[in-house]
């Protein structure tokens, strides 16, 4: 993976002025600046835009305080190819809810990116990783050198270092497949036992089997003889059966001849009934037709009134619509009045205020214009201020290089009084060179450089605390002198800039009022122009006119309408005698036939009556004796069904029995095949146990470890010589013979060096590092090399104020001894002994506004 661009929007220190990270043109470079201004923060934006991880615990955590959301864009290439990641964060808008993330995978075509994101984000994960060749833990172990973890393989007692070098080299996933192994093989023996058991179980019910033969025979006997009663009882219900539907006919017979006779009964009664209706209307008819005269006479009155009053009728309800229309008119006309009365106020009202605010330009531009002059006087001061902070800045940079020199000027002595006490205690010693022995005189005169050498640093270090002093004090002056200033012209910069915005609105507003004033003066002539001619609702003015006419042709008498209705109403039962008198004339004859017809039907009635009653009456003595056989009947069916009972109970013996029986056979073939699946199981234990112990510490991972070892040995030597003038050499042992003489698992580190050869804790911290970084670098390029991804950038985060002069220049040359190996390689530190060390400089500078960052 070759980083080209990152850009971060409110990602931890960084806020949304941030220009975007060009690495493109970077080959060698120092990323800089203070502790706590954000240097490491970068490398997490990238390792959170490509894995979703920090050193943060929480996403939220990485977005800036007070804001509600975080992005980064990350452009990288992977085998000439260019990728975009987009990754976005919001915090939760509720508490007790979670917050809202986005992820987005692009690739470079035709010169722009196109979207190859997954259905979640997920999936889309998985495909960076598939790109990258790499997840989070491989690139921190390999790509990425963390601050304060050199150390952490060769820091560890020798016989743990095996485990982690695992870690480091991904060996857990041995680990797990062998806890996996074991519990496949307790599986396979929890298996067996369950099927041992299963088999004896088994065992004892075939034991069973020939008593269950034997009670199967004999229920199949009892059986039979059930059966041969079943019939006997058959024959004798069928026959009790056939007496039994004979009676039950004729029953239903008497039934239904009682529900026609009671039907017969009905109907003569409704004939005889209807004979009488038919005369009633006959006499009814016959004397409307002797006041035939009475009746015409009033049903023409009748029809006279009720024409009279159809004309008044008709009258009112013109008259009524008319009067409706009128008064809505009239409404409209009042309504369109008080709607342009009501306008004219509210003009006049604006026109008032319009003029108000009008007056006021003058006094608003005055002010503006004093305030303009105030601001450019702040700004002035501004510039000066920002000149004072850049002194104070400079001054900073010296203290923070005072510092680090007075750090390393102390370590330089401690590492000195360590080889002098080394010296003291050796007696001979060999050259790491040469391999010949160093005589008394030899280790004589190192002791008498190192001791020269601490008295040169001791009075250096003295001659810097004295200057560190001084500028202290100068800095801590200024400083609080430039944030006194700083603080007071903030003050007046936000009032001015906050009175300017109130005088720029007050300006436009003024300006705009006075170019309404015209139009709304306008606006008010018109209206009172109108409502003086009356120049509203002019198409209701005009139709009220023509209905006002129309009401006056109308002649409409409200009380002669009245009279007319009473007349009608008084006259109403002459209309409902003549349609009496029209329908005797027309039915008058069919009524006659009607009663004559009802008469002779009833009379035929009444002799089908009297047949009917005699077979009645020979039916019911026949049907009398069907209680006594439904007796006898009852009790042949209760015989019957304890018999089909006992076959019932004897049937579900001959099942039950003969299930028992074929259970017996499925179970022997069942018990053949659980043996077969104990001597798989038996198989696949051994298994299981046999790979459990090769994915064991004992097994592949101790294998892998010691194929390694001489890699990371010889790439660890080869960075080690530079840095040293070839004076140290490592070695990995990972065994040695015990007081007892028997041989161990272990991992010593031993260096070789002009004074011999020394286990690892025996060095100072300057060259403990130096070891630290020579195996690190070794093991980062074979843990790329095994995940199959290769290792075109490399990030180193480390201190390096261990290191004297000496220890720093041979580190640069470690560094640029390995350039060759890598695209880019990117070092942060803030020693500023190394501040021109790279061709590049990436600086991180903290300000009010956030961390910023510049490349040089």
């Amino acid at each position: 993976m070759i980083p080209f661009r990152l850009t971060m929007y409110n990602f931890m220190c960084y806020r949304d002025n941030v220009p975007s990270l060009h690495f493109d043109g970077i080959h060698l470079a120092r990323l800089a600046g203070d502790n706590g201004n954000g240097k490491s923060s970068i490398i997490d934006a990238v390792t959170w835009a490509l894995w979703g991880q920090a050193r943060s615990k929480s996403d939220d955590d990485l977005i800036h305080s007070g804001q509600a959301a975080m992005e980064v864009e990350f452009d990288f290439a992977v085998s000439n190819q260019m990728y975009r990641v987009i990754r976005k964060r919001s915090r939760p808008k509720k508490q007790r809810s979670a917050g809202q993330s986005i992820l987005e995978l692009q690739i470079a075509t035709n010169g722009s990116f196109r979207s190859i994101s997954g259905n979640t984000i997920a999936q889309t994960q998985q495909k960076i990783i598939d790109i990258l060749h790499m997840d989070y833990a491989t690139f921190i172990n390999s790509a990425y050198l963390r601050q304060g973890h050199a150390d952490e393989f060769t820091t560890q007692p020798p016989a743990r270092r095996k485990e982690v070098l695992g870690n480091i080299l991904g060996l857990a996933i041995y680990d797990e497949l062998e806890a996996q192994a074991r519990d496949m093989a307790r599986q396979q023996d929890a298996e067996k036992a369950q099927l041992a058991s299963t088999i004896t179980d088994i065992s004892s019910e075939l034991a069973r089997k020939p008593d269950y033969e034997i009670g199967l025979e004999q229920a199949q006997h009892e059986l039979g003889h059930i059966e041969e009663v079943i019939k006997e009882h058959e024959t004798s219900r069928n026959e009790l059966r056939g007496q039994k539907e004979s009676l039950e006919k004729k029953k239903t017979q008497l039934d239904q001849l009682i529900i026609k006779m009671d039907d017969t009964s009905t109907n003569l009664k409704s004939w005889e009934e209807q004979s009488a209706r038919h005369n009633a209307r006959i006499k009814e008819y016959q004397e409307l037709m002797t006041n035939r005269t009475a009746i015409e006479d009033g049903f023409a009155r009748f029809t006279e009134a009720k024409k009279q009053f159809s004309e008044l009728d008709s009258k009112f309800r013109q008259s009524v619509n008319l009067e409706r229309q009128k008064s809505q008119l009239e409404s409209k006309i009042r309504e369109a009045s008080q709607s342009l009365t009501t306008e004219h106020a509210l003009v006049r009202s604006k026109i008032s205020e319009l003029e108000l605010w009008a007056g006021k330009l003058d006094t608003f531009k005055n002010q503006w214009q004093q305030l303009q002059i105030r601001l450019r006087q702040l700004s002035e001061q501004d510039a000066i201020l920002q000149e004072k902070k850049q002194t104070l800045s400079d001054m900073q940079a010296q203290v923070n290089h005072l510092e680090s020199n007075q750090q390393q000027l102390e370590r330089e002595i401690r590492e000195i009084d360590e080889k002098l006490h080394l010296l003291s205690t050796q007696t001979e010693a060999r050259c790491p060179l040469c391999e010949t022995e160093l005589a008394a005189e030899g280790l004589k005169l190192i002791e008498s450089k190192y001791t020269a050498e601490k008295g040169e640093k001791t009075a250096s270090l003295q001659q810097n605390q004295e200057e560190l002093a001084a500028k202290r004090a100068e800095l801590n002056y200024q400083q609080k002198e430039v944030s006194r200033t700083e603080g007071q012209l903030n003050r007046e910069k936000t009032d001015g800039q906050g009175k300017a915005q109130v005088l720029n609105k007050d300006i436009a507003e003024a300006e705009e009022a006075a170019g309404n004033l015209v139009r709304e003066q306008a606006r008010l002539g018109d209206i009172e122009e109108r409502l003086a001619r009356r120049e509203f609702a002019t198409t209701e003015q005009q139709v009220l006119a023509e209905v006002e006419k129309e009401l006056g042709t109308i002649a409409y008498d409200a009380e002669q309408h009245e009279l007319v209705r009473d007349s009608l109403t008084g006259l109403e039962h002459f209309d409902q005698s003549r349609r009496k008198l029209d329908e005797a004339d027309r039915l008058m004859n069919q009524e006659r036939e009607a009663a004559f017809g009802a008469e002779e039907s009833a009379r035929r009635l009444l002799h089908s009556l009297e047949a009917d009653n005699q077979v009645r009456q020979s039916l019911t003595t026949e049907v009398a004796s069907l209680p006594r056989l439904l007796g006898e009947l009852e009790q042949a069916d209760k015989v019957y069904q304890e018999v089909v009972e006992q076959r019932t109970q004897a049937q579900e013996k001959v099942w039950q029995v003969r299930a028992r029986v074929q259970r017996c056979t499925e179970l022997e073939q069942k018990k053949t095949e659980m043996e077969k699946q104990i001597t798989q199981a038996n198989r696949q234990e051994n298994i299981y146990k046999d790979l459990a112990k090769a994915f064991g510490k004992g097994g592949i991972q101790a294998l892998l470890i010691e194929m390694v070892l001489p890699e990371i040995e010889a790439e660890a030597n080869r960075l080690l010589g530079r840095m040293t003038d070839n004076r140290m050499h490592v070695k990995f042992e990972t065994q040695r013979e015990t007081k007892k003489g028997n041989t161990v698992e272990t991992l010593d580190i031993n260096i070789s060096d002009e004074l011999g050869t020394r286990n690892y804790e025996m060095f100072s911290g300057g060259e403990a590092f130096r070891i630290d970084f020579a195996i690190r670098i070794a093991m980062s390029k074979l843990l790329a090399k095994r995940a199959g991804a290769p290792l075109p950038t490399l990030i180193i985060d480390e201190g390096f104020g261990t290191q004297d002069n000496t220890g720093l220049e041979k580190l640069k040359e470690a560094i640029n001894s390995i350039q060759d190996d890598f695209d880019k390689i990117i070092v942060i530190t803030h020693i500023e002994e190394l501040r021109d060390a790279f061709p590049t400089r990436i600086d991180v500078i903290k300000t009010a506004e956030g961390s910023t960052l510049s490349v040089s």
